[in-house]
């Protein structure tokens, strides 16, 4: 019997969504393609919506590190970044992502950043995907939202991206 790959999702703002000015924007364009290199050496399968910004970024850097991509564009083929190897289209030209991609993830690291990912992160939360943070980058989000029995949550916040892809590949050990 075949193992099954690991699928490590990541959700964050578009490139125009992103916050904190031009070199926050650079941290998290770099801190997102760093994970997206170390989803690659771990060989596990990196599932984005495969838009601008934080996801291209991660995708950049699996595809450069060797990896596989998931992408969810939309309805037709060709809307995804360059770097996405595989395009999963859905009926849902906006917020594809927020379905097909958190469904197919094992655990979902968070960049919080914009409307979108908010949306994303509450069908996470709904189907109690483990979520990751990264140090600096937004780990007190679920805190701030006072979802409820968010301290129950399975969450974790890592000190770098290694660490992130590190916890990520544990927990999907285990489901």
């Amino acid at each position: 019997m075949q193992q099954k790959n690991i699928q490590i999702g990541i959700i964050g703002p578009e490139e125009k969504n992103l916050k904190g000015g031009r070199k926050k924007g650079e941290a998290t364009l770099a801190l997102a393609e760093e994970i997206g290199r170390a989803v690659a050496r771990a060989k596990a399968v990196l599932i984005t919506g495969g838009c601008s910004g934080v996801v291209e970024a991660a995708c950049r850097g699996a595809i450069l590190a060797g990896g596989i991509t998931v992408g969810t564009p939309g309805r037709k083929r060709g809307l995804a970044v360059p770097w996405v190897t595989v395009e999963i289209c859905t009926p849902i030209d906006i917020g594809d992502y927020i379905f097909a991609g958190i469904l197919s993830s094992d655990v979902i690291i968070v960049i919080p950043g914009d409307a979108g990912t908010l949306g994303e992160l509450a069908i996470a939360y709904r189907y109690k995907k483990p979520l990751i943070f990264v140090k600096g980058f937004g780990e007190d989000f679920l805190s701030v939202l006072q979802l409820e029995n968010w301290q129950k949550y399975p969450y974790y916040v890592a000190k770098s991206a290694q660490e992130a892809v590190n916890l990520a590949i544990k927990m999907a050990k285990k489901i």
